[in-house]
Parts: structure tokens; C-alpha cells; sequence
């Protein structure tokens, strides 16, 4: 859960942020992304740009962004690898990693270690990763 006030910081804030699937309406997001085959509902629920990993329309549409990148089990993962490729060098994880069983928990948590040699990430809570915590407001300042 966010308190109140970071909410407000994260949904006023310039910076770039991108929402995993469904979530993060409230935070204003820049873009979604998504791993799943849900492109058509997506494009047709939510408003910002879509970057997609695995699947596209077949037609055109300028808010589809198609990223190739091996999917690697979550979406999570592909978001990070995502900010990664367009140059951003630190990343705020506001999520966790308690879904699935603790394999796959586990298997998040190495993927997104091999991205911390060149990217730092945080993570807003203790969500289940090995990453230190930033609230949103220190990451914002």
C-alpha cells in the first residue's frame, strides 16, 4: 500500500512512469505494459501508450510499442529491462513480489539482480526483493 501523501507525490510527479498490466491507474502512468495476449482490451481500457512483449495488432497504432525482449516469466521484469533500454539509470519498483510461489518469487528477484550492476533500483517498501528501500518521496526529489 501507498500512504496518502506519496500517492499524491507520484501522481503529480514528471518523471517517467510506466504501469504493469492493469495496475497504477491512480499514479497517472506515461505507459503500460504488458507480457500477457490482452493488447486489444488494454488499448481499449486505458489510455496511454502500450508496450507490448509478446503480442501485436494487426494494425497500426501509435500508442503500440512493441519491445523485443525475451520474456523471462513477469511482466515486472520486462518493465525494468524496458527502462533500462531507454536510458533511464535509476528505477522505483512501487509493487512487490508476493505473487506465485516462492520458485517464482525467486526467479524474479535474480532476473531483476542481473540488471543492478549498471541500473540502480529501489524498491518503495520491502516488496520481496534483494534492492534497498527509497520512499517516493526521497526518489522524487
Amino acid at each position: 500500500p501507498v500512504d496518502n501523501k506519496e500517492k499524491a507525490i507520484l501522481a503529480e510527479t514528471k518523471i517517467f512512469k510506466i504501469a504493469i498490466n492493469q495496475h497504477g491507474t491512480e499514479y497517472k502512468p506515461d505507459a503500460r505494459i504488458i507480457t500477457d495476449y490482452v493488447l486489444t482490451d488494454i488499448c481499449k481500457n486505458f489510455t496511454e501508450k502500450v508496450v507490448t512483449v509478446r503480442e501485436q495488432l494487426r494494425y497500426h497504432s501509435n500508442r503500440v510499442e512493441k519491445f523485443d525482449t525475451e520474456f523471462k516469466g513477469a511482466t515486472i521484469i520486462s518493465a525494468a529491462e524496458y527502462l533500462k533500454s531507454k536510458g533511464y539509470d535509476e528505477i522505483l519498483i512501487v509493487g512487490d513480489n508476493s505473487v506465485d510461489s516462492i520458485d517464482f518469487q525467486n526467479l524474479v528477484k535474480t532476473e531483476i539482480d542481473k540488471l543492478t550492476p549498471k541500473t540502480t533500483i529501489y524498491q518503495y517498501t520491502n516488496g520481496n526483493f534483494n534492492l534497498p528501500v527509497k520512499s517516493i518521496t526521497e526518489f522524487c526529489k
